[in-house]
């Protein structure tokens, strides 16, 4: 059974990325009252030793289970958000990164090219110039 609490609890901080210690806000603290469900008294045993202490850990396990799964969806946002908000913040530093990049190439290829072509150019009209017939582009 506990096995099965620290799996569930290491599956939500997995899914919202959390580390032990963030979203505590969600959590109730020792000194909180927690409102807890009401037994009905036909149900208690009538002794201590009647108690089935496997039967109570597993009720009072669903019961805390309810209770976190209910206040999980603001606990998970929070943390999702946070994730998110850093996911996105590194991707598109990235992305900037990328495009700088790409376009200073591109820029380089686009100037490489237009001084190649005006080079050609010039090239052609000096050897016009002297009379000389221009090199064929092939």
């Amino acid at each position: 059974m506990n096995d099965d609490l620290e799996r569930l609890a290491a599956q939500v901080r997995a899914a919202g990325g959390a580390t032990p210690g963030e979203g505590d806000d969600a959590i109730p603290m020792l000194t909180e009252v927690v409102e807890v469900p009401r037994y009905d008294p036909s149900e208690l045993p009538r002794t201590l030793t009647a108690i089935d202490w496997s039967q109570l850990a597993l009720r009072v396990q669903e019961n805390v289970l309810e209770r976190l799964l209910s206040r999980s969806d603001a606990l998970l946002d929070a943390q999702l958000r946070s994730s998110l908000q850093t996911l996105i913040g590194r991707a598109t530093e990235s992305l900037a990164a990328e495009l700088a990049t790409t376009l200073e190439q591109l820029i380089r290829d686009l100037v490489a090219r237009a001084v190649t072509e005006e080079l050609t150019r010039v090239h052609d009209e000096v050897i016009r110039a002297r009379g000389g017939e221009p090199p064929d582009p092939r």
